[in-house]
């Protein structure tokens, strides 16, 4: 578990990162980064602080003790990745987050709560940890939010996803997709050419077993066919298999 430690940590270290490649292999690469991390916690000097391990790291690190003051150091750091601690402020972790999101929308959110707060999947967090966890937990799930530029991609004929920008380009065109579609997107690119059912994508994607209502599916396959089709009335990549499921091609038209 996290002990508690002191708030002062005066001595960094070059952090190794994880980039990850798709096409569609995993592969994985090594490199130093210093990169700004937000993080958002109590000011009180009782409650155990997660600044000494993210320093230690090699994090170029800002502290901020609330949602307004967050926002501020934010605009004034262009932080890679924000950590909201909203266990140690007592708050609402998803009520933060939703208050970030609104002048801070493409910064990636890594929000901690307390064993006894239900996970909230429209937070607008990328990722939650629940208390009790390791702090080298913590400091991978910094590493796996990381922008990492072009090489964290995934590509499918023209259509290519960065994964750590949630960015999707195909032609000339590139759109920033919301958590729920950029993981949609991955889900299909790799398992290009085979059919998902519905069942499996909500599953994956929306982490639930119920199936009753899938309108929210619809709307996201429709909005991913608005950006990645030339023709989203005729699909060429996304296709629809009635009573089975989507399927994403690397290019061949429909018929």
């Amino acid at each position: 578990m996290i002990a508690s430690t002191l708030r002062q940590s005066k001595h960094a270290h070059p952090v190794v990162s994880i980039c990850l490649f798709f096409s569609p292999t995993l592969l994985r690469d090594v490199s130093m980064t210093g990169a700004p991390v937000l993080l958002v916690e109590s000011d009180k000097a009782s409650v155990p602080s997660f600044a000494p391990a993210l320093e230690k790291r090699g994090y170029r690190l800002i502290v901020a003790h609330s949602t307004a003051d967050a926002v501020v150091r934010a605009n004034g750091s262009s932080p890679d990745v924000i950590v909201v601690d909203a266990a140690s402020l007592k708050m609402s972790g998803a009520r933060m987050c939703r208050d970030l999101r609104k002048s801070l929308a493409y910064v990636r959110i890594l929000l901690v709560v307390d064993r006894k707060t239900a996970l909230d999947e429209n937070s607008g967090a990328d990722l939650i940890l629940r208390h009790p966890f390791t702090a080298r937990k913590l400091l991978n799930g910094v590493n796996r939010l990381l922008p990492a530029g072009d090489g964290a991609s995934m590509q499918v004929g023209p259509i290519k996803l960065n994964l750590a920008q949630r960015k999707v380009k195909c032609g000339p065109r590139e759109e920033r997709l919301t958590p729920k579609q950029s993981k949609l997107l991955e889900v299909l690119m790799r398992h290009a050419g085979e059919v998902v059912s519905r069942k499996t994508l909500i599953k994956q994607v929306w982490d639930t077993d119920y199936t009753g209502d899938t309108r929210t599916l619809d709307v996201h396959v429709s909005w991913l066919r608005s950006v990645i089709e030339p023709n989203p009335v005729k699909p060429r990549y996304l296709k629809t298999l009635r009573g089975q499921g989507y399927r994403l091609d690397a290019g061949t038209e429909e018929k």
